[in-house]
């Protein structure tokens, strides 16, 4: 009996963390890009100043995405992006934080937090198709 109810358990922890790896939560990776790279614990949530979606499943290892890649530091920065494929090197939760919600044109970061808690920002034009596709949550702090 001990067995049956073990062997559910280690399945249902492996799971979620591909070749045994350590992961970290969706809540965790919430937090980093909340605290670590909003900066949201100064501020207040508002509509009008920013807003920050997350997909609520990891993209995996070798996922490709394609990002209107800009430099935000260009004047125009919508003029000027390049269209760029990315390989994921290991698996990791997805955010976008939209800069400019007021405007139609949506000019962000992407966000892709890795288990070992480090991340990659990426400054595009919009957001990924998991957007459109209404497959992201919006997050308020």
């Amino acid at each position: 009996m001990f067995k049956k109810a073990i062997i559910p358990l280690f399945i249902l922890f492996f799971l979620g963390c591909p070749k045994n790896e350590e992961c970290i939560s969706l809540k965790e990776a919430e937090e980093i890009v909340l605290y670590d790279i909003v900066g949201a614990d100064t501020m207040e949530w508002d509509t009008t100043k920013i807003r920050v979606y997350e997909l609520p499943y990891m993209l995996e290892e070798g996922d490709t995405v394609r990002i209107a890649k800009i430099d935000p530091d260009e004047e125009y920065p919508e003029e000027n992006y390049r269209d760029t494929v990315f390989t994921l090197r290991e698996d990791c939760w997805y955010f976008y934080i939209d800069d400019t919600p007021p405007l139609e044109m949506m000019i962000g970061r992407h966000v892709f937090v890795y288990s070992d808690k480090k991340y990659d920002i990426i400054y595009s034009i919009g957001p990924l198709s998991y957007y459109w596709n209404n497959e992201m949550i919006e997050i308020k702090w």
